[in-house]
């Protein structure tokens, strides 16, 4: 449970925004600064296995997901671009924000870094 003093802290901290269909939130190789986590909406990452080919889709996003936490835990550009499927409503926290706000969590979100580097394993092998 948080106090008064410390929700305070986490609402200040967190901001929000609206993207539309086809919307890229982020873009894969750009240096990423910002941790989302969404309210509402559908999306997908989409990541390019092959030089030269169209990115394929590696993973779908719904509510109550996140992402964007690998730039900021690892400090490495962007590993995949995430498009909007839907209207789509996020809450966000710059990696400031998200340094302080997630110390605790921090061990967590790194141990999840792992289900990625399945996904991208998995998905290097299929276009084999």
């Amino acid at each position: 449970m948080m106090d008064p003093y410390e929700r305070s802290h986490v609402a200040d901290a967190i901001r929000s925004a609206v993207f539309q269909k086809g919307d890229y939130v982020i873009r894969e190789g750009e240096q990423g600064d910002i941790f989302y986590m969404i309210e509402e909406g559908e999306l997908i990452a989409t990541k390019t296995l092959i030089q030269g080919q169209e990115p394929t889709k590696v993973f779908q996003y719904k509510a109550g997901d996140y992402f964007g936490e690998l730039a900021l835990l690892k400090d490495i550009p962007r590993q995949a671009n995430v498009v909007a499927e839907t209207e789509v409503k996020l809450i966000y926290l710059d990696r400031h924000s998200f340094k302080r706000m997630l110390g605790p969590l921090e061990d967590i979100l790194k141990r999840n870094t792992e289900k990625y580097e399945k996904y991208e394993q998995y998905w290097i092998n299929q276009g084999k």
